[in-house]
């Protein structure tokens, strides 16, 4: 039995360039505009629900939140777990259950042999993971520019420490 969420399958979504119809990155704001995106996506769902904004958190608030978001994240994180091995044939979650037949055949496999609609179905599920992601943070007040900047910063740190044999 698959955790994979097979009722809700992305393979057949129609993926747009937003990147180059958009122009997303005219002004090298890619990241800010997901960003923004997932807040007006939240606050549209928070305002549906009588719930209110982030801004008005209180800790407890935010605790439940994160709680909730953390869940979802692990959920995703399953989900996209089970579809490395491709979820189409029903066979792919044996990927990482050694006592499935199946499991040292698929380990074998590389990415590209899985048809489109399984990578793109993996690939949905590392969004959806993602989104939760940039709940996180929004929920805590990181904005897009703290986001790219935290991240360089601390991937420099990892670099620095690897370099001095962290």
């Amino acid at each position: 039995n698959s955790m994979a969420n097979t009722d809700n399958k992305c393979k057949d979504l129609n993926i747009k360039d937003y990147y180059e119809e958009k122009g997303y990155d005219v002004n090298g704001c890619s990241l800010r505009d997901l960003y923004r995106l997932q807040e007006n996506t939240q606050n549209m769902y928070f305002e549906k629900q009588g719930k209110k904004p982030f801004k008005d958190f209180t800790i407890g608030d935010l605790i439940d939140f994160l709680m909730v978001n953390n869940h979802a994240i692990i959920d995703e994180l399953h989900e996209m777990v089970d579809a490395v091995g491709g979820i189409e044939d029903g066979v792919g979650n044996a990927a990482w259950k050694p006592w499935k037949s199946k499991n040292p055949e698929i380990r074998k496999q590389k990415l590209s042999d899985l048809t489109p609609g399984d990578l793109k179905e993996l690939k949905m599920e590392w969004i959806d993971v993602m989104h939760f992601v940039f709940n996180a943070g929004l929920a805590i007040g990181v904005t897009s520019d703290e986001f790219y900047n935290y991240y360089l910063s601390k991937n420099e740190e990892n670099w620095d420490r690897q370099k001095n044999n962290y």
